[in-house]
Protein backbone atom coordinates (compact mmCIF):
# COMPACT_ATOMS: atom_id res chain seq x y z
CA UNK A 1 0.00 0.00 0.00
CA UNK A 2 2.92 2.38 0.61
CA UNK A 3 4.39 1.85 -2.92
CA UNK A 4 1.19 2.58 -4.34
CA UNK A 5 1.05 5.83 -2.44
CA UNK A 6 4.26 6.77 -2.78
CA UNK A 7 3.77 5.82 -6.64
CA UNK A 8 0.13 7.76 -6.90
CA UNK A 9 2.22 10.83 -5.58
CA UNK A 10 4.79 10.46 -7.97
CA UNK A 11 2.20 10.46 -11.14
CA UNK A 12 0.61 13.78 -9.52
CA UNK A 13 3.53 15.00 -9.21
CA UNK A 14 4.44 14.23 -13.34
CA UNK A 15 1.36 15.26 -14.28
CA UNK A 16 1.76 18.71 -12.70
CA UNK A 17 5.85 19.26 -13.32
CA UNK A 18 5.76 20.66 -16.82
CA UNK A 19 4.19 24.36 -17.63
CA UNK A 20 1.61 23.50 -20.23
CA UNK A 21 -0.71 22.39 -16.88
CA UNK A 22 0.05 24.72 -14.89
CA UNK A 23 -0.91 27.56 -17.70
CA UNK A 24 -4.00 25.67 -18.50
CA UNK A 25 -4.88 25.56 -14.93
CA UNK A 26 -4.46 29.53 -14.20
CA UNK A 27 -6.24 30.55 -17.47
CA UNK A 28 -8.96 28.30 -16.62
CA UNK A 29 -8.70 29.72 -13.26
CA UNK A 30 -8.66 33.28 -14.12
CA UNK A 31 -11.07 32.71 -17.21
CA UNK A 32 -13.64 31.12 -15.09
CA UNK A 33 -13.51 34.08 -12.16
CA UNK A 34 -13.94 36.54 -15.37
CA UNK A 35 -17.20 35.07 -16.19
CA UNK A 36 -18.40 34.37 -12.70
CA UNK A 37 -17.71 38.09 -12.08
CA UNK A 38 -19.84 38.86 -15.40
CA UNK A 39 -22.54 36.47 -15.64
CA UNK A 40 -26.00 38.16 -14.47
CA UNK A 41 -25.91 37.85 -11.03
CA UNK A 42 -22.64 36.97 -10.55
CA UNK A 43 -21.80 39.55 -7.88
CA UNK A 44 -25.07 40.57 -6.79
CA UNK A 45 -26.46 36.91 -6.70
CA UNK A 46 -25.72 33.65 -4.89
CA UNK A 47 -22.56 31.71 -4.93
CA UNK A 48 -24.19 28.94 -6.65
CA UNK A 49 -24.90 31.63 -9.55
CA UNK A 50 -21.09 32.86 -9.79
CA UNK A 51 -19.53 29.47 -9.25
CA UNK A 52 -21.47 28.28 -12.73
CA UNK A 53 -19.75 30.98 -14.15
CA UNK A 54 -16.25 29.69 -13.11
CA UNK A 55 -16.52 26.10 -13.33
CA UNK A 56 -17.72 26.97 -16.78
CA UNK A 57 -14.36 25.69 -18.66
CA UNK A 58 -13.40 22.62 -15.87
CA UNK A 59 -14.84 20.07 -18.00
CA UNK A 60 -12.15 20.65 -21.03
CA UNK A 61 -9.17 21.55 -18.23
CA UNK A 62 -9.65 18.13 -16.59
CA UNK A 63 -10.15 16.56 -20.22
CA UNK A 64 -6.43 18.39 -21.28
CA UNK A 65 -4.73 17.41 -18.03
CA UNK A 66 -5.70 13.83 -18.11
CA UNK A 67 -4.52 13.33 -22.07
CA UNK A 68 -1.51 15.07 -21.47
CA UNK A 69 -0.92 12.78 -18.53
CA UNK A 70 -1.95 9.29 -20.43
CA UNK A 71 -0.05 10.16 -23.24
CA UNK A 72 2.99 12.46 -22.54
CA UNK A 73 5.14 9.20 -21.18
CA UNK A 74 4.17 7.65 -24.78
CA UNK A 75 4.93 10.25 -26.76
CA UNK A 76 8.78 10.35 -25.91
CA UNK A 77 11.43 7.81 -24.71
CA UNK A 78 9.84 8.60 -21.21
CA UNK A 79 7.78 5.44 -20.77
CA UNK A 80 10.80 3.10 -20.96
CA UNK A 81 12.29 5.10 -18.73
CA UNK A 82 8.98 4.56 -16.51
CA UNK A 83 8.66 1.19 -16.77
CA UNK A 84 12.09 -0.25 -16.74
CA UNK A 85 12.22 2.10 -13.26
CA UNK A 86 9.00 0.59 -12.11
CA UNK A 87 8.60 -3.23 -13.47
CA UNK A 88 5.35 -3.36 -12.12
CA UNK A 89 3.25 -1.71 -15.00
CA UNK A 90 -0.24 -2.25 -13.50
CA UNK A 91 0.76 -0.92 -10.31
CA UNK A 92 2.05 2.72 -12.00
CA UNK A 93 -1.14 2.07 -14.70
CA UNK A 94 -3.40 2.29 -11.89
CA UNK A 95 -1.46 4.90 -9.66
CA UNK A 96 -2.15 7.11 -13.04
CA UNK A 97 -5.59 6.23 -12.77
CA UNK A 98 -5.73 7.12 -9.35
CA UNK A 99 -3.91 10.59 -10.59
CA UNK A 100 -6.20 11.59 -12.47
CA UNK A 101 -9.28 11.29 -10.53
CA UNK A 102 -7.55 12.91 -7.75
CA UNK A 103 -6.51 16.11 -9.66
CA UNK A 104 -10.38 16.54 -10.76
CA UNK A 105 -11.21 16.03 -7.39
CA UNK A 106 -8.31 18.85 -6.28
CA UNK A 107 -9.18 20.80 -8.89
CA UNK A 108 -12.77 21.53 -8.27
CA UNK A 109 -12.24 22.36 -4.43
CA UNK A 110 -9.22 24.85 -5.71
CA UNK A 111 -11.90 26.87 -7.84
CA UNK A 112 -14.60 26.76 -5.16
CA UNK A 113 -11.80 27.91 -2.55
CA UNK A 114 -10.62 30.80 -4.66
CA UNK A 115 -13.50 31.10 -6.08
CA UNK A 116 -15.26 31.86 -2.52
CA UNK A 117 -12.41 34.12 -1.70
CA UNK A 118 -13.22 36.17 -4.48
CA UNK A 119 -17.40 36.17 -4.20
CA UNK A 120 -16.55 37.56 -0.48
CA UNK A 121 -13.90 40.42 -1.72
CA UNK A 122 -16.03 42.14 -4.18
CA UNK A 123 -19.63 42.26 -1.38
CA UNK A 124 -20.97 38.88 -2.43
CA UNK A 125 -23.39 37.14 0.49
CA UNK A 126 -20.77 34.74 2.37
CA UNK A 127 -23.64 32.69 3.95
CA UNK A 128 -25.07 31.48 0.23
CA UNK A 129 -21.50 29.92 -0.02
CA UNK A 130 -22.23 27.53 2.99
CA UNK A 131 -25.79 26.85 1.48
CA UNK A 132 -27.85 23.79 0.67
CA UNK A 133 -27.85 24.64 -3.09
CA UNK A 134 -24.00 25.67 -3.19
CA UNK A 135 -23.44 22.69 -1.56
CA UNK A 136 -25.18 20.21 -4.68
CA UNK A 137 -23.99 22.49 -6.74
CA UNK A 138 -20.22 21.60 -5.33
CA UNK A 139 -21.40 17.42 -5.61
CA UNK A 140 -22.43 18.11 -8.70
CA UNK A 141 -20.13 20.02 -10.12
CA UNK A 142 -17.69 16.79 -9.03
CA UNK A 143 -19.26 14.51 -10.05
CA UNK A 144 -19.40 15.72 -13.52
CA UNK A 145 -15.69 16.53 -13.25
CA UNK A 146 -14.54 13.04 -12.74
CA UNK A 147 -17.11 11.70 -15.53
CA UNK A 148 -14.89 14.00 -17.77
CA UNK A 149 -12.01 12.44 -16.68
CA UNK A 150 -12.83 9.19 -16.46
CA UNK A 151 -13.82 9.31 -20.25
CA UNK A 152 -10.59 11.81 -21.57
CA UNK A 153 -8.42 8.87 -19.41
CA UNK A 154 -10.52 5.90 -21.45
CA UNK A 155 -9.84 7.42 -24.76
CA UNK A 156 -6.41 8.46 -24.15
CA UNK A 157 -5.01 4.96 -22.55
CA UNK A 158 -6.16 3.37 -25.94
CA UNK A 159 -5.23 5.88 -28.13
CA UNK A 160 -1.48 6.62 -26.83
CA UNK A 161 -1.23 10.07 -29.13
CA UNK A 162 -1.63 13.17 -27.52
CA UNK A 163 -3.65 15.07 -30.55
CA UNK A 164 -5.68 12.30 -31.42
CA UNK A 165 -6.80 11.40 -27.52
CA UNK A 166 -7.34 15.48 -27.63
CA UNK A 167 -9.72 15.23 -30.48
CA UNK A 168 -11.70 11.64 -29.62
CA UNK A 169 -11.89 12.38 -25.89
CA UNK A 170 -12.52 16.50 -25.73
CA UNK A 171 -13.45 17.78 -28.95
CA UNK A 172 -15.18 14.94 -30.91
CA UNK A 173 -18.27 14.50 -28.14
CA UNK A 174 -18.81 18.24 -28.64
CA UNK A 175 -18.97 17.78 -32.53
CA UNK A 176 -20.63 14.64 -31.68
CA UNK A 177 -23.26 16.25 -29.72
CA UNK A 178 -23.97 19.05 -32.50
CA UNK A 179 -24.14 16.77 -35.00
CA UNK A 180 -26.95 14.49 -33.21
CA UNK A 181 -28.57 17.40 -31.97
CA UNK A 182 -30.91 16.91 -35.47
CA UNK A 183 -31.74 13.10 -34.25
CA UNK A 184 -33.29 13.37 -30.35
CA UNK A 185 -33.48 9.79 -30.25
CA UNK A 186 -30.24 9.02 -31.11
CA UNK A 187 -28.65 11.59 -29.39
CA UNK A 188 -30.22 10.63 -25.98
CA UNK A 189 -28.77 6.89 -26.10
CA UNK A 190 -25.40 7.54 -27.64
CA UNK A 191 -24.82 11.46 -25.92
CA UNK A 192 -21.02 11.48 -25.13
CA UNK A 193 -22.11 13.40 -22.04
CA UNK A 194 -25.20 11.33 -21.00
CA UNK A 195 -23.33 9.78 -18.26
CA UNK A 196 -22.00 12.80 -17.15
CA UNK A 197 -25.09 14.73 -17.51
CA UNK A 198 -26.83 11.67 -15.35
CA UNK A 199 -23.96 12.15 -12.52
CA UNK A 200 -24.72 16.05 -12.33
CA UNK A 201 -28.63 15.95 -11.92
CA UNK A 202 -29.59 11.73 -10.86
CA UNK A 203 -33.07 10.82 -11.70
CA UNK A 204 -34.52 6.82 -11.53
CA UNK A 205 -36.14 6.86 -14.38
CA UNK A 206 -35.22 4.60 -17.35
CA UNK A 207 -35.58 6.62 -20.21
CA UNK A 208 -34.65 10.14 -20.55
CA UNK A 209 -38.21 12.64 -20.27
CA UNK A 210 -39.20 15.40 -21.36
CA UNK A 211 -37.40 17.70 -19.56
CA UNK A 212 -33.55 18.04 -19.46
CA UNK A 213 -32.64 14.89 -16.93
CA UNK A 214 -30.71 12.10 -18.60
CA UNK A 215 -32.32 8.77 -17.36
CA UNK A 216 -30.88 5.46 -15.89
CA UNK A 217 -30.51 4.01 -19.67
CA UNK A 218 -29.02 6.32 -21.69
CA UNK A 219 -26.75 7.39 -18.82
CA UNK A 220 -25.42 3.25 -18.37
CA UNK A 221 -25.04 3.67 -22.68
CA UNK A 222 -23.17 6.81 -22.51
CA UNK A 223 -20.77 5.26 -19.57
CA UNK A 224 -20.39 2.06 -21.58
CA UNK A 225 -19.87 3.33 -24.88
CA UNK A 226 -17.71 6.59 -23.59
CA UNK A 227 -15.77 4.89 -20.68
CA UNK A 228 -16.17 1.47 -19.66
CA UNK A 229 -15.47 0.44 -23.53
CA UNK A 230 -12.29 2.92 -24.39
CA UNK A 231 -10.87 1.76 -20.26
CA UNK A 232 -10.97 -1.82 -20.57
CA UNK A 233 -9.50 -2.10 -24.19
CA UNK A 234 -7.05 1.16 -23.27
CA UNK A 235 -5.84 -1.02 -19.94
CA UNK A 236 -4.78 -4.17 -22.03
CA UNK A 237 -2.93 -2.32 -24.74
CA UNK A 238 -0.82 -0.40 -22.36
CA UNK A 239 0.53 -3.16 -20.67
CA UNK A 240 1.13 -4.84 -23.83
CA UNK A 241 2.58 -1.67 -25.64
CA UNK A 242 6.37 -1.77 -26.15
CA UNK A 243 7.59 1.56 -25.05
CA UNK A 244 9.55 3.26 -27.94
Amino acid sequence: MKRFARQTIVELRRALDTRAPRWAFAATLLGGLTVGLLVPGGRSGTFAVFMSGVALGLPILIGLLAVMTFTADWATRAALTTFLITPGRQRVLAARYLSVLLLAVGSVAVLHVVGAGVYAAVGGDFGSVVAPAAREQFWSITGTTVATAATAVAVAGLVLRTALALVLAVFLPFALTLALAAVPAVLEWANPYGFAGWIADPTWSWSTGHGERVGVGPALTSFVLWTAIPLALGWFRQLRAEPR
